[in-house]
């Protein structure tokens, strides 16, 4: 056999010292560049080849700092509207570490012994390192809320609406409103960014804000004419107490009150108070007519005591007055007085109700309105109405003259009633008697003179 021919030696060492060479080179290279950003990598006009990334970050600072970079305009707009503010009252700054981070990675994407080939394409093409800025997201939007503050729209809620003749009631549709969505022009603002060395640029991100009450939500509501109502005369004698009426009925105008809901009267007027504008008026206290804050609002609990009973409502809690008001017939009353007595009443129908009240001239008009029940009706009456006479109170005084006879003090009747509401559902009658109510009556006072009335003595 033939034996094999050996290679020479000088031919082995040859191919050991290259391979040592190129392990060298390959090592070397390594921890030269290990630590620095390819050569190729550019930020704009900026060329970061060969540097470090600390080195990197301190030429982007010095550039950026010649610039004035916090005083770079910023222009935003929206349609024909533009405003402009500076990156710092924006809270822009860039974002050096993103920026150097990118820088460092551009190559590395790859193992290394596999970036040679990439590198002299880097090189040879180069690479720009896409602009980065940071957004301080409370002082951004601080600053769009003052700068944007006529561009932004408040929604306008949907309103019940009457007509003229009030019979039945409509509905005003809601308006969207529009706000700056504050995150989305951020993002939008960092998308479109193309240099940190020119004014930025970006469109305003208009959101549509939806209004808490809506054309839909009223329309639920089914509430669309009057189910009951009720009217009371007002007297015009004196002017604080029809001063105190209004305000009562202003406090009680378009409250919605829901199915199941309970209602109570104290809860939604409040204390008449004066700092609340209520003045002083006659009240009854404890069977005595005397002038009290917020006199005359018992005029309103009793005109919607009595639309809520027509209203076959669940009357909770109601007290009638100790003395009789003549502005309704004895025993359909409400007094209240706040933190001690209440109406309350409960809304037993099977839709909200709209409460309105109208003061028209010396008319006290008190209407709910909801969604009228096919085939139900309902009556409210007195039965067993006693008249109790007043009477009267006689005391005797030498300051009048023997004879005279003066009145000091009117009397008021008292009365005794008891009060039914009748309720026909498709034709059968549900009766419930209501209260049984009685008011004191008060004796007129009057004063006889006892003075003896000296003769006069004729002509000599």
């Amino acid at each position: 056999m033939r034996r094999k021919r050996e290679k020479p030696v000088w031919r082995r060492l040859f191919f050991t010292i290259l391979v040592l060479l190129l392990a060298a080179g390959i090592v070397g290279d390594y921890f030269i560049t290990r630590n620095r950003i390819y050569a190729g990598v550019r930020l704009e006009h900026l060329d970061l080849g060969g540097k470090t990334a600390e080195e990197a970050a301190l030429m982007l600072h010095g550039a950026l700092a010649a610039i004035n970079f916090p005083a770079l305009p910023v222009t935003l707009t929206y349609g024909e509207n533009k405003f402009t503010a500076t990156c710092g009252e924006l809270g822009i700054s860039a974002d050096l570490e993103r920026m150097v981070a990118a820088a460092v990675a551009a190559g590395r994407d790859v193992p290394y012994l596999f970036r040679f080939f990439r590198r002299l394409q880097l090189a040879r093409t180069g690479q720009k390192v896409a602009p980065a800025i940071r957004i301080d997201c409370q002082q951004f939007a601080a600053a769009l809320a003052e700068l944007c503050q006529k561009l932004e729209q408040e929604p306008v809620n949907a309103e019940l609406e009457l007509t003229a003749d009030r019979k039945n009631v409509r509905i005003i549709p809601d308006r969207p409103g529009y706000k700056v969505d504050y995150a989305a022009t951020a993002q939008v603002l960092q998308q479109t960014l193309k240099s940190l060395f020119r004014p930025l640029a970006a469109g305003l991100v208009l959101a549509p804000v939806q209004a808490e009450v809506t054309a839909a939500g009223l329309e639920v509501l089914a509430i669309r004419e009057p189910v009951a109502t009720y009217s009371t005369i007002v007297s015009g004698g004196i002017p604080n107490r029809v001063h105190n009426i209004r305000l009562a009925a202003a406090a009680l105008d378009k409250i919605i009150i829901f199915p199941g809901e309970e209602f109570s009267f104290n809860e939604a007027v409040g204390d008449t108070t004066a700092a609340k504008g209520y003045k002083t008026a006659p009240v009854i206290v404890g069977g005595e007519l005397v002038d009290g804050l917020g006199g005359g609002v018992c005029q309103v609990s009793t005109t919607l005591y009595n639309a809520v009973l027509r209203a076959n409502l669940q009357i909770l809690e109601r007290r009638n007055h100790s003395l009789y008001v003549d502005y309704v017939p004895p025993g359909f009353d409400a007094t209240v007085a706040y933190d001690s007595i209440d109406l309350r009443f409960a809304n037993t129908h099977p839709y909200p109700l709209w409460l309105r009240t109208f003061l028209d001239g010396n008319r006290l008009t008190i209407t709910l309105y909801s969604t009228t029940l096919a085939g139900q009706k309902t009556e409210v009456y007195a039965t067993d109405v006693v008249t109790i006479p007043a009477g009267e109170k006689v005391a005797e005084t030498d300051d009048l003259p023997k004879g005279t006879r003066k009145l000091v003090k009117k009397g008021k009747n008292g009365y005794k009633a008891t009060v039914w509401r009748v309720t026909t559902v498709n034709g059968e009658e549900i009766k419930e008697k209501i209260s049984q109510d009685s008011y004191k009556a008060v004796p007129a006072e009057y004063l006889v003179g006892t003075a003896e009335i000296p003769a006069t003595g004729g002509r000599p």
